[in-house]
């Protein structure tokens, strides 16, 4: 068993903070129609190809193919795991964490298997 964020709280998060607002602390952007432009952070380039879609909170690199949403980028450019990430946008945006404890096949999987092998391991 395992605990997790919310996913409801996550969600809040993700929709609170702006992702134009997030990345623009990074980046200088260009508003080109629906989009914003930028050089990518992620590999070098004289031509912008990162490009941000606000109304979807995400971000594409067309030349290295990063993408993703405003989670994934601070992961990105801090080197932050998920839960530093979403931690760091819920202080930002005044959001308290909440976490549910899941039981996922996986988890259940492992944890047996632990079990089996205490049990294995105590005969020999």
């Amino acid at each position: 068993m395992g605990y997790q964020i919310n996913r409801e709280i996550l969600d809040r998060i993700r929709e609170a903070r702006d992702i134009i607002e997030i990345i623009s602390g990074y980046l200088t952007l260009k508003k080109t129609g629906r989009y914003y432009k930028a050089l990518c952070p992620f590999h070098s380039e004289k031509t912008p190809s990162f490009i941000v879609t606000p109304e979807k909170g995400i971000f594409h690199c067309f030349g290295c193919g990063t993408g993703g949403d405003v989670i994934s980028f601070l992961m990105r450019m801090e080197s932050l795991t998920f839960s530093e990430a979403v931690a760091s946008l819920a202080k930002k945006t005044g959001i308290q964490l909440e976490f549910s404890r899941e039981d996922h096949p996986e988890t259940q999987f492992r944890a047996r298997l632990l079990q089996l092998n205490y049990q294995a391991a105590s005969f020999f």
